[in-house]
Order: C-alpha cells, then structure tokens, then sequence
C-alpha cells in the first residue's frame, strides 16, 4: 500500500488530520490493556515517523495526559459515538479497535467511514479488529460448565467452522458485520482471535488482563487456589506482547506494496502459543502463591456453588469453565515468532508477576465481567 493509502484507528490520515504527506499512517488507539501495548509498541518502532497517531480515548483527564505525556493527538469519545467514530474511521488509512468486540454498532461506524472514503478516493481502508477485550476465543466456547474436555480445535485455515457459530453467540455481531464488508471490497478487514491473554501490559493506563488476576483475587481471598465445577476443560493463552506484534506483522504487511495476508472472509486470525487446563492452572496458582506465603496451602479444589459469583463473576462457567481451544496456522506463515508460550516463559511463568500486579491494583477488586458478552450468552 503507498504511503498515501494507510492510517491506523490507532485513526486518521487524511485532510486535517496528516498534513505531512510523509506520514501516511494515521492511528486510533483506544487505550486500554491490549491497545496501549499495542501504543507504546508502536512508539518504540524506528520508523514512528511514518505515523501520525490519534488516540480515540473516554474521558478528558485521560486524553490530556496522552497528549502532554506522548504528544499524541486525540478524540474524546467511545464506540457509542457513533458520527465521531465514522467521521474519524473516515479520514483514517488504517483503523485498528482493540476496545470491544461486541460492540456492533460501533463496527458499524468504523466501516461506514472507511467505506466513505474509498468512494471518495478510490482507497481501500484497512480495519484490523482484535475479536476481544479478554479473550476472542470465547466465541468458540462450549458449555462444558467445568465437566469435561473437548477435542474439538479450530483452526483458523478452515474459515467454515468459526463461520458456522450462530451469528447470535459472543464476539459473533461483530465479526460477522467486519468480514461481510471485508468481503465486498468496501475495506481491507483482518479480524484477530486471541486467546486468554496474560502477561503485564505496557500501556499508560490498564496493565492488567480479567482470568489470571481473577483467579489470583479469589486464591488470596479463600486462602486456597479453586477451579470451576471439575476443572477439565482446555483452553489456550497468549502473551499480551506476543499479540501486539502479531497486530504489527497485519498492519506491515497491510502497509507493503504486495500484501499476502489473507483478509476478508478469510481474515480469521488465531494467536495460542500456550495450552492448559483449568484444574491444572489452579495447582500452578496454588503451589507458587503457597510458595511466596500468600496462601495457607497449595491444595486446590472446586469452587463451592455459593462462592463462584463472588469470585469469578456472573460469567463463571463460561470464562473458567469451558473449552475454547485454536490453532494457529496463518500467524506463523506470516513469520509470526511469539517469545513467550508452553516451552518457554509461558502462562504459568506470569502468575508471580500478576500476583505482584493484583497487590499493585488492590487485591480485594471485584472480578472484571464483560456484561456484553454475557448478554449474548443469555440470549442462547
């Protein structure tokens, strides 16, 4: 893609927006755990200069210390804006959302205005959607409720099986609407899948993930690790770093003047690099905070029923009770090259450095329950 075609949302190049012509990437961030890794990720690439970055970020306070503090420009909005979004989507070359992935209206807006600017340029955006706020791969969920594990994988060469999962079911609003425009041609659409995510962010706001910290929380409230109904199900992790460059590989190759990425309807993007399950995380929970003397023991056990809500959330049996597990395929033939997983630094590596995090933030927080997701989830 020239260097007149490409913004970020990370978003917005053109007109107003990018009057150095030699900045051909205009980028919305919404700066969350995801997203301002994904930020400072950016900054500290050499050729940063290619890009004139505006961040898309709730609340004044905020978007003022990401002006003074990273001299970035911004909008002061959410996905609920739905004419600032578009207007921005607009003038963008690259709109990159890490904020909700079941936010369809805001989806809506993004491709609106991209659409809009290619019928008045003649160039085709790119929208790179990350399929999560804690883990895209719920979408691929069963209901297992903690009783037992699938050998179901998806892979994400076979496109059919993520597009069979009724339209209806979490995370699917919002990939349908992006892949179906991806498809006319109207925009250039890659869809990221992640897993759990883990690991300490590195972005000027939210440094944390929802799972781990939570099962951490609820180790040091019980004094005991626990897992959901049986522990048995499977699913897969992702560093948080290892998932920003893979969004960095998409957007470069996005940007290059022969993209090979496939895009589109076929723009599903899975990223595991760690395997586990349930009942084993918890013993890996258990024996190294037993290890720091944060736990009386490094036993485990299930959840009591009335100890689960206040735990883990309304959402229990879906985000620590199921099976969810990927395989990566596109990734690596893109020359993906993840630096954490099961063979080295992996899931169960993070765990002290996220229990350190959880005394950093507070260890009594109530659990993180994503309410769009569960709403979808009701819906079943």
């Amino acid at each position: 893609m020239s260097s007149l075609k490409v913004s970020l949302f990370l978003i917005g190049a053109s007109g107003e927006l990018c009057s150095n012509t030699q900045k051909f990437s205009c980028s919305w961030v919404y700066v969350g755990f995801i997203g301002g890794t994904l930020l400072t990720s950016l900054l500290s690439r050499d050729d940063i200069d290619r890009f004139d970055i505006i961040v898309l970020i709730r609340g004044e306070e905020r978007a003022a210390l990401i002006r003074d503090k990273l001299g970035l420009k911004t909008v002061v909005a959410d996905l609920s804006d739905y004419e600032v979004v578009s207007a921005a989507a607009e003038k963008a070359d690259v709109v990159i959302n890490t904020a909700n992935s079941d936010h369809p209206a805001g989806a809506r807006a993004i491709i609106e205005g991209l659409t809009k600017r290619k019928a008045k340029t003649g160039k085709t955006g790119v929208y790179i959607h990350n399929f999560s706020k804690s883990s895209g791969t719920g979408a691929l969920t069963d209901n297992a409720k903690g009783e037992y594990k699938s050998e179901k994988v998806y892979d994400d060469e076979r496109v059919e099986d993520i597009q069979a999962i009724p339209v209806d079911y979490v995370h699917r609003s919002c990939d349908t609407v992006i892949s179906a425009a991806g498809a006319t041609g109207d925009i250039r659409s890659y869809i990221v899948m992640p897993p759990l995510i883990y690991g300490r962010g590195t972005g000027p706001f939210h440094r944390t993930s929802v799972q781990i910290p939570a099962l951490i929380r609820s180790a040091l409230k019980l004094n005991q690790a626990c897992y959901y109904g049986k522990g048995l199900p499977w699913w897969n992790g992702v560093h948080v770093q290892d998932l920003t460059n893979l969004y960095l590989i998409l957007l470069d190759d996005a940007l290059s003047a022969n993209p090979k990425a496939p895009h589109g309807a076929d723009g599903f993007y899975f990223c595991p690099t760690d395997s586990f399950e349930w009942k084993q995380l918890a013993h890996e929970i258990g024996t190294r905070l037993h290890g720091e003397g944060a736990i009386f023991t490094a036993e485990t056990r299930p959840f009591a029923t009335e100890e689960v809500e206040d735990a883990l959330g309304t959402w229990a049996a879906f985000a620590y009770g199921s099976n969810s597990r990927s395989k990566a395929i596109k990734a690596y033939k893109l020359g993906w090259k993840p630096a954490h997983g099961d063979a080295s630094d992996g899931l169960f590596e993070s765990i002290i450095p996220e229990y350190r995090a959880a005394l950093e933030e507070g260890k009594d927080q109530a659990p993180i329950v994503h309410f769009d997701e569960m709403y979808a989830l009701n819906k079943k």
